[in-house]
């Protein structure tokens, strides 16, 4: 028994850390921010994993409980590993990578996480000092917030959205969500000491103050629509207490009363002035970014209909994202691995079956809320629990998830089992010492491999990645050897490592080391991105990121060829078809560039960047009467202000024209000497000397 004791202490010490794993940023890895809390919480899983299995296999009481969420939860696993086994990119579903560090691996961390928790976590006073702990940590987190609103801390992300340690304002802003609602749990359960009463007050205050400026509208709707059902809720089911039933119903009367306010206030100056309440008023179906969503979402379904039983896998909505891309997106990110919209996610990874398989989660909780046959919720605790879960709903409606929210909301799950769960459920199963002396040892080597494989080698890879993207002292061939070092580690961050390895492929041809030297980091960069499409050969990306290297260094036969291939994967994507023209024009093929951008315009005529790239190939090729029809109803003129015209002008050496834009720059910016210098250059180029010679002493 003392050692059963010696476990469980040691078990029930790291679950205690978990709470506190947001707060850690290593400096010296890549991604530090994600990296960090995921390795810290994978290690962490596997010891807890680890000893709670050795004290299961020797004290029976410590074996799992049969749950309807158990269930849930394990099919959702299930059924997520098969669709990743057989997805569009097994390894990548599996394993991740270092911006996300998810994966079927951090989805098996959860559930065993999950399991150990409900198996030792067997009393409600270990819940509620797990979740107290919790609520510490989130005070903690709420005082760095309010350092960064003095000033005093750095904002990671933006110069006014809060994002304390987890270096996103969506991640803060869910994390503070879940507090909100558990903190008002403990809040309204608490019967006899006020000052605890006084404490949970002031951290409910700190955690909304904090929610709010991290100026995330998905987590703010969130938090109305689960306080609405909150008071809605016991509004309508309260029959006993009357008092409490006045204030729910006078509670939900100021909520619809301050939502109809700021709606009838959200053009005054009051509004327009805060940086939250004028992100807030600009929602709308017109807003560039619901307009992204609307069109992500409508990729999404596109991408499900291709595969509606199993999806495409964890970690590949980047394939269905370049193969259904909508033009529309130009002025978005283009290369988007998530859909904003958990639902979607889980639709894509793992089909229809893993999108209810993730409902179901919800509906287990729900189901034991409601059936509650030991009477352990009131009708004030059921509604709060409800509105926890309804602010994460619609949170997720508009934001993806991240590792610390999966963390809270697989702890309520193992809550929810806990409470719910029966002791005679116990197994009853003895396990003979034979059996131990072989189950144990096992278990041990089995832990000890999970971190050494699923930590120790990608944490080398990722410390190996950050040096080599830092300058050495042993100049520029220490770098390469880095690469080389993180690429051969294993796979987690080897994608990463490549595209890393291309961008630096390119300053290093640049620079001025010996031809011998850059003829060898060409070979390298180049077999690296010939393996990488090897592994990954359905990936418009690394076709474009090679493509990419090659056009900088000068290859521009070996560019179009991974351009023409990119295509191919995602025929649609505008920024390709710019990238393949420009490659194009560097080749004096202006014919061809022309066709690319060409077909970019009239892929997406809204956008006058591509009406000005589409121009100025027909510029190039003489046809000016085609280049007005295209320019003068937007522009009114055909001397548009911009390089790609200029360019297009000096190549046929139609001077004056490229001289009138650049005379209108130097007026309309008459301080900027650039503008200046790009005159006299071309003044000198055009036999105008003299003018060259004022244009120069201009820019002194």
């Amino acid at each position: 028994m003392k050692t059963d004791n010696i476990l469980k202490n040691i078990v029930l010490g790291s679950i205690f850390l978990v709470p506190f794993i947001p707060f850690i940023v290593p400096n010296n890895l890549f991604f530090p921010f994600i990296t960090g809390k995921a390795f810290a919480f994978r290690i962490l899983v596997e010891i807890i994993v680890g000893l709670w299995a050795i004290l299961a296999l020797r004290n029976e009481s410590y074996r799992p409980k049969f749950s309807w969420i158990t269930v849930a939860a394990a099919v959702f696993v299930v059924i997520i590993g098969i669709a990743d086994v057989f997805g569009e990119n097994p390894m990548k579903s599996i394993w991740s990578n270092f911006e996300r560090m998810e994966g079927w691996v951090t989805l098996l961390h959860l559930f065993g996480f999950f399991v150990a928790t409900t198996a030792v976590l067997r009393t409600e006073k270990l819940w509620h000092r797990f979740f107290n702990i919790s609520i510490v940590a989130s005070v903690l987190m709420g005082f760095y917030g309010l350092m960064q609103m003095a000033g005093k801390f750095d904002i990671h992300q933006s110069s006014d959205r809060l994002d304390a340690t987890l270096g996103n304002s969506a991640y803060l802003a869910v994390y503070m969500l879940f507090h909100i609602f558990i903190t008002s749990f403990f809040l309204v359960r608490e019967r006899g000491n006020s000052l605890l009463k006084w404490l949970y007050g002031l951290a409910l205050i700190l955690q909304v103050v904090v929610l709010y400026n991290t100026g995330t509208r998905g987590a703010i709707l969130g938090l109305l629509a689960g306080s609405l059902v909150v008071n809605l809720f016991v509004a309508i089911f309260e029959k006993q207490n009357k008092k409490l039933k006045k204030i729910s119903i006078g509670f939900l009367v100021g909520i619809v009363a301050l939502v109809g306010l700021f709606i009838g206030l959200r053009e005054s100056p009051f509004v327009q002035n805060s940086p939250v309440l004028e992100r807030l008023a600009k929602i709308s179906l017109e807003e560039r970014t619901t307009k992204s969503r609307f069109m992500v979402w409508g990729t999404a379904w596109e991408g499900f209909k291709e595969n509606p039983v199993l999806g495409w896998g964890q970690e590949n909505f980047s394939y269905v994202f370049d193969k259904y891309y909508n033009p529309g997106m130009y002025d978005q990110e283009q290369w988007f691995d998530r859909t904003h919209n958990v639902f979607f996610d889980w639709l894509i990874a793992g089909g229809l079956l893993g999108l209810l398989g993730y409902l179901a989660l919800f509906a287990s909780i729900i189901y034991y809320l409601f059936k509650d046959e030991n009477n352990y919720f009131n009708i004030l605790d059921k509604g709060i629990i409800l509105g926890l879960l309804t602010a994460y709903f619609v949170h997720n409606l508009f934001v993806f998830d991240h590792l610390i929210s999966y963390i809270l909301f697989f702890s309520l799950l193992g809550y929810m089992h806990s409470i719910n769960v029966e002791e005679e459920n116990i197994s009853t199963v003895k396990i003979n010492k034979g059996v131990n002396n072989i189950a144990i040892p096992a278990v041990i080597i089995v832990a000890l491999f999970s971190v050494y494989f699923f930590n120790a080698k990608p944490i080398m890879a990722n410390m190996t990645l950050l040096s080599a993207l830092k300058p050495q002292e042993e100049g520029a061939m220490k770098n390469l050897a880095y690469y080389q070092k993180a690429i051969s580690i294993g796979f987690v961050g080897r994608q990463e490592a490549r595209e890393q390895l291309a961008q630096f492929g390119i300053q290093f041809a640049s620079s001025e080391l010996s031809p011998e030297l850059k003829q060898e980091m060409f070979n390298i960069v180049v077999g690296e991105m010939e393996n990488q499409i090897e592994e990954d050969p359905n990936s418009a990306r690394i076709e474009s990121i090679a493509g990419t290297f090659l056009g900088r260094v000068g290859d521009l036969d070996g560019s179009l060829i991974h351009l023409e291939r990119a295509l191919e994967l995602s025929p649609n994507k505008v920024s390709l078809l710019e990238l393949a023209g420009n490659v194009n024009l560097f080749k004096g093929d202006f014919a061809e560039a022309t066709e690319y951008f060409k077909k970019a315009f009239e892929s997406a005529p809204q956008f006058n960047l591509l009406r000005i790239g589409y121009a100025s190939g027909l510029i190039y090729l003489e046809e000016d009467k085609q280049a007005e029809e295209i320019l003068v109803p937007v522009f009114g003129t055909v001397l548009v202000d911009d390089d790609r015209i200029i360019q297009a002008y000096l190549a046929r050496r139609d001077y004056e024209k490229a001289i009138a834009i650049l005379e209108k720059r130097v007026a309309d910016k008459p301080g900027d000497g650039q503008s200046l210098l790009s005159l006299a250059a071309v003044y000198a180029e055009a036999g105008y000397k003299t003018k060259a010679v004022e244009a120069i002493r201009g820019v002194i």
